[in-house]
């Protein structure tokens, strides 16, 4: 396992409070809070300590552990399969943050694990290690990239469906940024919200379609809901 003074930032750098998190994944920020706090169970999120008593405490790692919870849950896992699964894989990997590798996956009824090294995927139940035959649908691969350590490094938001908005800690401070211009999305709120700008003039001003700022602007109302 690596250990965790070798954590980049992506582990270790806080960027989102629950509230902001659950805006950006369209997850209800109690839903990420309870996940964070694990309820008598070892948390299945992370969090790191924030820099002032109500600052951000959501690592880019925790909104991929959530991202990828989501997408779980989606496919009708229950949560005590994740979790029994989560914590079973911890134990046998050594790994804390199972959840944002790319060995992940699930077949609609367990969540799954690639116990193959380097070759042809070789899928058992996470929660016990049994071999699975039925066909493996990794939920997770549409809305999550990851980089050469294994890891997530780059999230595509759902709730921002037609206008392509990534978190990549690599840019925008870590923050959501369209994926091509990487124009931070709460530049686009700030200016319609804050600057009484038309939805025309900025989508001039930033080379956007009217579309995709219209997107944004329905998301990132959410923050004052």
């Amino acid at each position: 396992m690596a250990k965790r003074e070798q954590r980049d930032r992506r582990f270790t750098a806080p960027v989102f409070t629950a509230q902001a998190a659950g805006v950006h994944l369209g997850i209800p920020a109690n839903t990420i809070k309870q996940w964070i706090a694990g309820g008598g169970h070892p948390p299945v999120m992370h969090s790191v300590a924030p820099a002032t008593p109500h600052g951000p405490r959501l690592p880019f790692i925790a909104l991929a552990e959530a991202q990828i919870l989501r997408e779980l849950r989606n496919t009708g896992l229950s949560m005590p399969h994740i979790r029994a699964g989560v914590e079973r894989l911890r134990r046998i990997t050594g790994e804390e943050y199972v959840l944002a590798r790319n060995t992940i996956a699930t077949d609609g009824g367990e969540l799954l694990y690639n116990a193959a090294s380097d070759v042809a995927p070789e899928w058992v139940r996470a929660r016990d290690g049994q071999q699975t035959f039925r066909q493996v649908v990794e939920a997770v691969i549409k809305f999550v990239s990851y980089a050469d350590d294994g890891f997530a490094d780059r999230l595509t938001l759902r709730p921002y469906e037609g206008a392509k908005v990534i978190i990549d800690p690599r840019f925008g401070f870590g923050k959501p940024v369209f994926a091509g211009n990487k124009v931070p999305v709460e530049a686009i709120a700030d200016l319609f919200y804050g600057g009484g700008e038309s939805v025309d003039d900025i989508a001039d001003e930033y080379g956007l379609t009217t579309a995709e700022v219209e997107v944004v602007l329905r998301v990132m109302a959410r923050r004052a809901a």
